[in-house]
């Protein structure tokens, strides 16, 4: 009978953990965007990572603004995939 409410216990964890994920939004400093078309690399780059909801990069301010699930994934898995395309990504503090 111990082994049945572990069993139900852990189920009952599976199933309320999609509830405790949520939706992050972090800036990236992205300093290699010198020109009017790295942007848009970037956004793909960024866009290619399952769970990233919104991407929006600016060449003016180096920046790339991400709305993600953090249940799928993480800003360090986005700023990888935009450094993997060439553009370094450095997670820039929320507070500034």
């Amino acid at each position: 009978m111990k082994l049945y409410s572990s069993v139900f216990a852990l189920i009952g964890f599976m199933a309320a953990a999609p509830v405790f994920a949520a939706e992050q939004t972090v800036t990236f400093s992205v300093p290699g965007m010198t020109c009017a078309s790295c942007p848009f690399i970037v956004e793909s780059a960024m866009r290619g990572v399952e769970g990233v909801l919104q991407v929006s990069a600016d060449s003016d301010t180096r920046t790339a603004l991400v709305v993600f699930d953090d249940a799928i994934a993480s800003a360090e898995d986005i700023a990888f995939a935009s450094t993997s395309a060439g553009y370094e990504a450095i997670i820039l503090d929320p507070k500034s």
